[in-house]
């Protein structure tokens, strides 16, 4: 967004348009109000265990000469902290915006997209020191979960290769410093490009304590399966330290997000939807929405189209009402998100977003790979529904990113099988969408216990030409006739097997019963 693409220039737009006595009481009620109890409450209400603070270190440590720490910003973190402990939610401290700037994108809010902590010994110490002093001021506050140290490293530079060095001493050199005063709180470390490149966490960060971790980022075009994750699933169990997914998302991908997700608790990692509050249109997965004020247009038309500028009143009245619009209760909740990020109440889990762990989970008996070149190793077939044709490897249009995996079918023939975790506590009804040329037989269970075990009838699949419900450039995926398997209570891990047959399975459709 140009002149308002992060906060420092935002800060610089404040002052232009309200003065900068506004400005700077402006940000003191931004941090009171953008983050809330009722927000903290809301998070824990919803079933969510941990939220992720980003700090920006020139809201904590002031931008001049010498060692000032701005009490205010403390002062509102303890608010955040003391909200985390009430409702039981993990507090993951995130260093999201080092001084001088980290990664070279506006997220690390540094003067410009240069990587300037690396080069700067002045910055590098001044970040040491403001860590040092978060060690000291919080050693004992048992909520926080971890810090998450540094947000997207090197991310858009030519100068990965010759930096990452310098990421590692600025790593080494941190724990070092940070554990003489805290011991007991773990340590995230972000890899480079976009927190995605982990492969010099070749050694023991922490020599003294053993407790650190990599944080991990992905998105939708990230494939949702085990291969995307193998290098640092690698990388962590050869160093015996966990994974968290400290970003991610999906863009309403909700097919991406169960199956992404459920693969990172198979393997013991904790993931975090980013971000919690977002303005309307800001294109990422987030729970909470708000919209911005009716004359917002007169701040962006003049910072980014060199429009007029408003009055200092009228902007000012702009700015307030923008605060006025970060309340819960003036947020749009995308409640959508939160069935398929936890698999409770009315949600589906596409057919071929199995369970990868454990081994015995699945059995595929192809004895060729699947067209559709997703979980090469399973050993099932895994076609695309009829009509859909994918753009041929190296030849995709240019345009935004397709999803041929919402267009894939799992086929299971006689002696297949895949299951499927379900955390849904009450009673629920489990059905699948499916094709079949004949009658099929098939036996489903939950926790081993049968839930179905008869014919399933012949069934069509209709092609559709209908706008896909969330990508409005891709068809929808087609229509298969759906079956009900039966009703349960209580979570645990359906299993659905073929004993004799063939069917091309599309989801597994979980509908909560009404009381």
């Amino acid at each position: 967004m140009g002149r308002m693409d992060r906060g420092r220039s935002m800060d610089q737009i404040l002052r232009e348009t309200c003065g900068t006595k506004y400005a700077e009481e402006f940000w003191k009620r931004w941090r009171r109000l953008y983050l809330t109890e009722e927000d903290i409450a809301l998070l824990s209400r919803r079933g969510y265990n941990s939220v992720r603070l980003p700090i920006r270190a020139g809201s904590f440590l002031y931008e001049e000469p010498g060692i000032t720490y701005n009490e205010d910003s403390f002062a509102m973190l303890n608010d955040v902290l003391d909200w985390c402990e009430t409702y039981q939610v993990y507090a993951v401290v995130d260093f999201h915006a080092a001084t001088a700037g980290q990664s070279g994108i506006p997220c690390d809010d540094g003067v410009d997209n240069g990587q300037h902590l690396y080069d700067d010994e002045e910055s590098m110490e001044r970040m040491f020191l403001l860590m040092e002093e978060f060690m000291r001021r919080y050693k004992d506050c048992w909520i926080i979960g971890a810090y998450d140290c540094i947000n997207e490293p090197i991310s858009m530079t030519p100068r990965r290769e010759e930096l990452t060095p310098k990421l590692v001493y600025f790593y080494e050199e941190m724990i070092r410093r940070c554990r003489k005063i805290d011991q007991k709180h773990l340590f995230l470390l972000n890899g480079t490009q976009f927190s995605s490149l982990t492969y010099f966490f070749d050694h023991e960060f922490d020599p003294e304590y053993h407790n650190w971790g990599i944080s991990l980022h992905a998105y939708e075009m990230v494939v949702p399966e085990v291969a995307s994750l193998a290098s640092v699933l690698r990388t962590c169990r050869e160093q015996k330290i966990c994974l968290w997914m400290g970003e991610t998302g999906g863009r309403n991908e909700h097919a991406w997000q169960t199956t992404m997700y459920e693969i990172l608790a198979e393997y013991h990692a904790g993931y975090n939807l980013w971000c919690w509050k977002t303005v309307e249109g800001a294109g990422c997965a987030s729970i909470l929405n708000f919209n911005v004020p009716d004359e917002w247009h007169l701040i962006t038309d003049y910072a980014i189209n060199g429009a007029a500028k408003p009055s200092y009143e009228h902007a000012q009245a702009i700015w307030d009402s923008y605060l006025e619009c970060l309340a819960v209760d003036k947020c749009k909740e995308n409640t959508q998100y939160h069935p398929y990020l936890l698999r409770e109440g009315n949600f589906e889990i596409p057919a071929i977003g199995y369970n990868a762990l454990p081994m015995d989970s699945h059995r595929g008996l192809s004895d060729l790979p699947n067209a559709a070149g997703y979980r090469l190793y399973d050993r099932f077939e895994l076609i695309y529904e009829k009509g859909y044709h994918p753009e041929p490897a190296g030849f995709a249009a240019p345009g935004p990113i397709k999803h041929p995996r919402d267009h894939v079918q799992l086929q299971l023939g006689a002696g297949e099988y895949a299951s499927y975790t379900i955390r849904e506590k009450e009673t629920y009804t489990v059905s699948v969408t499916y094709c079949a040329d004949k009658e099929v037989k098939v036996q489903a269970a939950i926790q081993g216990e049968t839930l179905f075990e008869g014919v399933m009838p012949p069934a069509g699949e209709k092609v559709t030409s209908d706008v896909h419900p969330y990508f409005a450039y891709e068809t929808a995926p087609n229509t298969l006739e759906q079956f009900t398997l039966g009703t349960v209570t209580g979570e645990g891990i359906l299993k659905i097997e073929v004993l004799d047959g063939c069917a091309r399975f599309g989801q597994i459709v979980i509908r909560k019963s009404e009381k």
